[in-house]
């Protein structure tokens, strides 16, 4: 049966590697406006109502408090889980091509140049004795001594700070700031 399967588990996994028959989806789509939101509409209602909320909103004097209150309704729900496994009208075309998942702060270092030590850097920052380190900031002066592997964040209303190791536990973050309904910080 051809299907598309997000995230299967390890045995799964390995038997669909093993096989050779089965492509990796590279998270790139190509498709219709008009089409994805037929399939938003028929599997994820909830998330169709609160574009259309949105899309009537634009350009009117209500459109951002509209869109920030409608955005935070929303489930979380991925394309991949809500439309992809559901959907019959999917086509997939094989691609030997470079790729990255740019929506990761590990993108970062291999996207940006690194400084002698394994750094990005960006904004007010002094490193001293750091290393393999993300510092991502603005005008207010970051320092950092003596550490390494760690991703650091800084905008005018956070501050992130993160081991590598645990870059993936950021969406734990995200979910605990929309438990405590702290949406302006998403």
């Amino acid at each position: 049966m051809e299907r598309f399967v997000e995230k299967p588990d390890l045995e799964k996994a390995k038997q669909y590697l093993a096989s050779g028959d089965y492509l990796w989806n590279s998270g790139m789509f190509l498709w219709k406006a008009s089409t994805v939101l037929a399939s938003i509409e028929k599997f994820l209602p909830e998330i169709f109502a609160g574009l259309t909320k949105i899309e009537d909103a634009i350009k009117t004097p209500q459109e951002e408090e509209v869109l920030e209150t409608a955005f935070a309704q929303m489930p979380s729900e991925s394309i991949d889980y809500g439309i992809l496994e559901k959907e019959d009208n999917i086509y997939v075309f094989p691609g030997e091509f470079g790729w990255d998942d740019v929506g990761s702060w590990l993108a970062v270092e291999r996207m940006k140049p690194l400084t002698d030590e394994g750094n990005v850097l960006s904004g007010n920052t002094i490193t001293v004795n750091t290393r393999n380190c993300i510092i991502e900031g603005t005008d207010k002066l970051i320092a950092t001594v003596g550490v390494e592997n760690l991703v650091v964040v800084d905008t005018k209303d956070a501050t992130l700070i993160c081991s590598k190791e645990h870059t993936a536990d950021i969406k734990t973050v995200l979910a605990s700031l929309r438990e405590q309904n702290k949406n302006d910080y998403l």
